[in-house]
């Protein structure tokens, strides 16, 4: 569109033809103008246009709980959060939101998915957790189990009323010396479950003590027994006369007997001597 004037020496048919040029071309046909537009002037309609345009350049922002009016001439401002998120502007009209090497999760954090997770060298996939540089994963916390540890074919169990320690092998193997704390001692249950144990406990030592069993087959002699020790069990030529009673031993011990009887003169007898026969 191109501006025109009249000069003063143009004739009237100069300004009418002009003019129609003008309203026909520049301005258009008012016929075509959009019924949502009802201003009938060039500045009612420039107005009513400016007026709907300033309204659109408006819009809101939310977070679902909070709403925030960006307004023309107002600036959206996209700010991280240190430890969490980074938001970088950058041509063309492009936000990017990222996180930093170190982040920090305040609340809960779900992975989802069926695939590996890994944090670091730390791998965990479905129920493994596992190490990608090495075949030790060191916890430097305790570790409360609620339920069975397993390491290999030995089974921790915390449960108090079941086996608390065994191995699948049906043999658990200590490579260790097993120290027992003061207080403490040995419980056999035997061959049923029962309120019955056999308990090898000890008196308190006044020294380092060492009781050795011996590489044999037997069963051990107590205070308590009784009548389990055979002659095979005494080596020849060891009982002394120290450890006899006196009248231990009479007629019934004596393997053959020889008796010498003293009489009175009534014939009765008075003593009788026992001697081993021949």
């Amino acid at each position: 569109m191109a501006a025109r004037t009249i000069s003063a020496t143009q004739t009237l048919e100069e300004f009418r033809t002009e003019f129609n040029a003008l309203s026909e071309t520049d301005f258009g046909d008012i016929a075509t103008l959009d019924s949502g537009i009802s201003a009938t002037s060039v500045i009612g309609a420039v107005n009513e246009l400016y007026a709907s345009i300033s309204g659109s350049l408006a819009f809101d922002i939310s977070d679902g709980s909070t709403t925030e009016t960006i307004s023309n001439a107002q600036t959206l401002t996209f700010a991280s959060t240190a430890n969490q998120v980074t938001a970088t502007v950058s041509a063309t009209d492009t936000v990017t939101f990222s996180l930093p090497s170190d982040v920090t999760i305040t609340g809960e954090f779900t992975a989802q998915g069926t695939g590996t997770h890994t944090l670091g060298t730390i791998t965990v996939a479905g129920n493994t957790i596992a190490s990608s540089d090495s075949d030790t994963i060191t916890i430097n916390d305790n570790v409360t189990a609620a339920g069975t540890i397993q390491a290999g074919s030995t089974l921790i169990n915390p449960n108090v009323s079941a086996t608390n320690i065994s191995n699948t092998t049906g043999t658990v193997r200590f490579g260790s010396n097993i120290n027992l704390n003061a207080s403490y001692n040995l419980i056999f249950e035997g061959a049923t479950n029962d309120d019955f144990e056999t308990t090898v406990t000890v008196v308190d030592p006044t020294a380092d003590r060492t009781i050795t069993i011996p590489d044999e087959t037997g069963t051990i002699i107590t205070t308590g027994s009784s009548s389990v020790i055979t002659g095979s069990m005494i080596a020849s030529d060891t009982i002394g006369e120290i450890n006899m009673a006196d009248d231990a031993i009479g007629q019934d011990q004596l393997k053959s007997v020889v008796t010498l009887q003293i009489l009175n003169s009534t014939g009765t007898v008075v003593k009788t001597l026992y001697g081993a026969g021949a």
